[in-house]
């Protein structure tokens, strides 16, 4: 047999397969510093992706949209000692932070004026006040600007806000395409200067922007200076973070969890020794790929670590099991490795092809997190495959091995306590379930209509402001933010007059400021909406600071060569506040509302009805789009939905087919597919009727189950053709299965188990729920392989088909 000869030469040729491996990875290793953490909420979709390339395009013309948002509060905002604190902490912030394009606070808010027919446009503390009745005239003339207040001041002043804008672009940096590696990679290396181009911040550069403000608040943080600082920037940077922490945290306490568990059952060094080495070799192979093709790190990406720690010690724990039942029959140690890779070799490559094809269906999501996970995921578990089939039975061959009787072995005269217990108990159930099988299809079945009513009731959402714990400070701060100001979240609206200077014309401007005044007084589901600004707003500013200053000429001047003579007048006066809102020909215009930070699925109806009423509006006069991070989260939740209908039916089409080849048969093929998909069904079920909802990470759940699942209906299947076509008794298969392969099919359960328990531990609550909901899945994947698997086999032996195929095998 093909694997038994492999098992041989390995053998042969221990020492050289070590050393070639072990060097490969450390030559790899060296590629793993290059790998980029991606936090960036409009980087969680495709390039190419028409919602993302609109968004693009509006940084490049704008700017960016999601800002940092530092909310003050004093006792009193314009008071003498506060005032000077609040402006150093300004100076500090323009001269300290790195990647800043600009900060807006009360201390250099634009306050425009008319004086003697010239327009004066300068700060509101141009002139720093000295007395009680300076400081007092400055303060009702920014409670009366409508700019001011609840943007950047609350209407009873006792609260600030300070606005931190990043370089939406760094420049020279790599292509900000997730899988450019794969394409570019060869022509970039051969011509350096190809991606020489400006490309987006980058969410290291972001994070240093955020540490270095955050060491600024520090300093001036005090009881009567209370500093909330929130916005995307915030949140990205403490998902980044997270993300660090959890890769480190969780590979460390897996790995140390799954050795004690290995000591426990086998309680040979060997035996623990072999299949960590191996998870871990195979975890920096998979990390040095990532670093050589340029694949980044992104939310979900934590999860990997961990997850190809659990598969490659299950794959190892079966071929270790059966080398240790070998050498306790009395086997010479190269004919125990052939033996165990001739045995157990097949179903380990089909278990690591069917995972890999389940997760693989992930790599054509919408979401480029969902994506890289699609990719390095099969990755790393075909690189595991491959250090299991040739490291594996390296370290087999090299490492000293006591001569004592094994645990894993059923037959040896004195099976230790464990692994007695452990066989007792599962071929108990086996006969339970061949005895009482009609009771136990019974019992699944009403499950199944139970946790399909449960499915009913599942909801898709993005809320990644829930992710985090409540007492997070960017949460707290997003909390106050959305209390104080109506939120910190935009949506972006773009309307575009298709002509040169078309904004000068007073009747779109009017039609801009009649949806704006509809727009602002909207509430659709959870969003209430915030204060805007536009080109309008300057506009109006304009017109009443050149009427004395009088509240009835904050209009809009019905005259278009008024309303030209008086934007250039504003332009000469020395403020380019104008590029934030217009381009530079006046025929495309920008109108900014805020929101408060919610369920993304809150935001596609609020966008609608926005755009409805400036279309209305403005109808005949500018074509409207929306766009912005509003715009970007509900696209991403439409793509949670697409990628979560798409992977399933993909990994589906998969793997049965997979399965059918492997059982040599369509209909057990088909019919093994029913304890695959039982724990899928439950999980989906427990979820709906907990409420908790579908999102980025818990959308994963149904293809990673599935391709878990099957490895262990693979290794039972694998089992039971052998014992059926020898004896013709489904009872006496399934014994002898779950005899042989059962304890595998239980140890390799509880490291899966233990391995996504440990995100229970996260900070984060969508992976904290990932991981019990997998791990839930993974013991349901074990007790359908053990109890639903064979009342399937016994029902389908009366109905004479297992007969057919034992007949075939026993000719």
């Amino acid at each position: 047999m093909l694997l038994e000869h492999l098992g041989h030469l390995v053998f042969r040729n221990a020492w050289g397969v070590l050393g070639g491996i072990l060097l490969l990875v450390a030559l790899g290793a060296t590629q793993i510093p290059k790998i980029e953490l991606r936090t960036s909420m409009d980087e969680f979709l495709r390039a190419d992706d028409p919602i993302r390339a609109e968004y693009d395009a509006f940084l490049e013309r704008f700017g960016r949209d999601d800002m940092i948002l530092i909310a003050i509060e004093p006792p009193e905002v314009f008071e003498f000692s506060f005032l000077l604190k609040l402006r150093d902490l300004h100076e500090a912030l323009e001269n300290d932070v790195p990647h800043l394009r600009e900060v807006r606070s009360l201390i250099n808010a634009r306050e425009t004026r008319g004086e003697d027919e010239q327009l004066i446009v300068g700060e509101l503390f141009d002139d720093w006040p000295e007395t009680g009745a300076q400081l007092a005239a400055i303060r009702a003339r920014a409670l009366a600007n409508p700019l001011y207040t609840d943007m950047i001041l609350t209407r009873n002043a006792d609260l600030t806000t300070m606005t931190i804008e990043l370089e939406a672009f760094s420049e020279f940096f790599e292509s900000d395409d997730a899988f450019s590696g794969f394409e570019e990679y060869g022509a970039e290396a051969s011509n350096p200067e190809a991606s020489r181009e400006p490309t987006k911040l980058t969410g290291s550069q972001e994070a240093d922007a955020v540490s270095a403000l955050k060491d600024i608040l520090a300093r001036f943080e005090a009881p009567d200076f209370r500093i909330y600082a929130g916005g995307a920037p915030v949140l990205n940077t403490a998902l980044m973070l997270s993300l660090v922490t959890d890769i480190v945290l969780f590979t460390v306490l897996s790995t140390v969890m799954i050795g004690l568990f290995l000591t426990f059952v086998f309680r040979r060094v060997l035996a623990v020794v072999v299949p960590l080495l191996i998870a871990i070799v195979s975890l920096v192979a998979t990390l040095a790929t990532m670093g050589t093709f340029e694949i980044p790190a992104m939310p979900i990406s934590e999860i990997v670590p961990s997850f190809l720690l659990s598969i490659g010690i299950g794959a190892t724990v079966h071929l270790i099991a059966i080398f240790l039942q070998r050498i306790g029959t009395g086997a010479s140690r190269e004919d125990a490795i052939a033996g165990a890779l001739g045995h157990s070799g097949l179903p380990i490559i089909m278990t690591s092809l069917t995972t890999a094809g389940g997760i693989a269906s992930f790599a054509s999501a919408d979401l480029v997190p969902i994506a890289v996970f699609g990719i390095v995921a099969p990755l790393g578990i075909l690189l595991t495959l491959f250090m299991t089939l040739l490291l594996g039975p390296a370290l087999l061959a090299v490492m000293p091995l006591r001569a004592l009787p094994p645990l894993a072995s059923p037959d040896l005269s004195r099976p230790a306590v464990p692994s007695a217990l452990s066989t007792r108990m599962l071929t108990r159930l086996g006969d339970y379930s061949t005895s009482h099988a009609g009771r136990i299809l019974g019992a699944s079945a009403a499950l199944v209509v139970i946790a399909l009513v449960g499915m009913l009731r599942l909801q898709v959402s993005f809320d990644s402001l829930e992710w985090f714990p409540e007492d997070l400070p960017a949460k707290v701060a997003a909390r106050k933010l959305d209390e104080k100001f109506g939120g910190s979240i935009a949506l972006e609206l773009l309307f575009d007059s298709a002509t040169p200077n078309g904004l000068h014309e007073p009747e779109v401007l009017q039609a801009v400021d009649r949806a704006r005044h509809t727009a602002t007084s909207l509430q659709v589901g959870a969003i209430i909406a915030g204060q805007s600004i536009s080109i309008v707003d300057i506009v109006k500013e304009i017109h009443q600071a050149l009427n004395e200053g009088r509240p009835e000429a904050r209009i809009i001047p019905d005259d278009r060569a008024l309303l030209a003579q008086e934007l250039i007048l504003f332009e000469n006066a020395g403020s380019d506040d104008l590029e934030d809102v217009v381009d530079s020909e006046f025929s495309l215009g920008r109108f900014s509302i805020r929101t408060p930070m919610v369920d993304a699925s809150h935001y596609p109806p609020f966008g609608d009805e926005v755009q409805r009423i400036f279309a209305k509006e403005l109808d005949g006069l500018a074509n409207i789009s929306l766009t912005g991070m509003m715009v970007v989260m509900g696209r991403t939740l439409a793509a949670s939905i697409e990628t979560m209908f798409r992977s399933y039916t993909i990994a589906l089409a998969v793997i049965t087919p997979l399965m059918m080849l492997l059982l040599g048969s369509i209909r057990l093929g088909l019919l093994a597919m029913i304890p695959n998909l039982f724990p899928i069904v439950l999980t989906l079920g427990l979820m709906g009727w907990l409420d908790i909802p579908l999102e980025m990470f818990s959308l994963l759940i149904g293809s990673v189950a599935l391709g878990l699942a099957v490895d262990d209906t693979i290794h039972f299947m694998h089992g039971f053709r052998r014992g059926y076509a020898a004896t013709g008794s489904v009872e006496i298969a399934v014994r002898e299965t779950l005899q042989t392969t059962g304890q595998a099919l239980l140890f390799t359960s509880i490291v899966l188990t233990m391995g996504f328990l440990i995100y229970a531990l996260s900070d984060l609550s969508n992976l904290s729920r990932f991981g019990l909901l997998t791990a839930f899945s993974v013991v349901s994947a074990f007790l359908a392989d053990v109890l639903l698997a064979p009342a399937l086999m016994k029902v389908m032996a009366r109905f004479s088909s297992l007969g057919v195929e034992h007949s075939r095998s026993a000719e």
